[in-house]
């Protein structure tokens, strides 16, 4: 008999825009191709491409840049267990990243991709 039941929680404030869900899923199944290696980097012509944007107009490095940031809002979770340590309160981000004129450097944060699969309710990147 396990103790230990992971309780499903709602943790996003408030549903993302479609271009963020674009970005979150075409960030996910890289992740997903890439045999689950959580560094990558990725040409921001690809994403300009994904978002219906611009590459050569000057909003466009702003606006990708705002759907990171709505991406990487922290979630707070309760009752948080990873790796056999136990947190009572946890804030985590989906990614930290470095954003150039040609290249988005990401790096996924493995907390958040085991909260995404087991705790959320409102799952957003693998829709499980």
């Amino acid at each position: 008999m396990n103790l230990y039941a992971i309780e499903k929680q709602k943790l996003l404030s408030e549903p993302f825009s479609e271009d963020a869900l674009k970005l979150a899923h075409a960030i996910y199944n890289t992740y997903i191709l890439n045999g689950k290696e959580i560094s990558m980097e990725i040409q921001l012509k690809t994403i300009a491409k994904l978002l219906k944007l611009d590459i050569n107009h000057n909003h466009t490095l702003k606006k990708i840049q705002d759907i990171l940031e709505d991406l990487n809002e922290p979630l707070f979770i309760k009752e948080f267990e990873f790796h056999a340590k136990t947190y009572h309160n946890r804030f985590i981000r989906f990614f930290k990243y470095k954003l150039t004129q040609n290249i988005l450097y990401l790096q996924l944060n493995e907390e958040f991709l085991h909260v995404e699969k087991e705790y959320m309710l409102d799952s957003f990147l693998s829709n499980t």
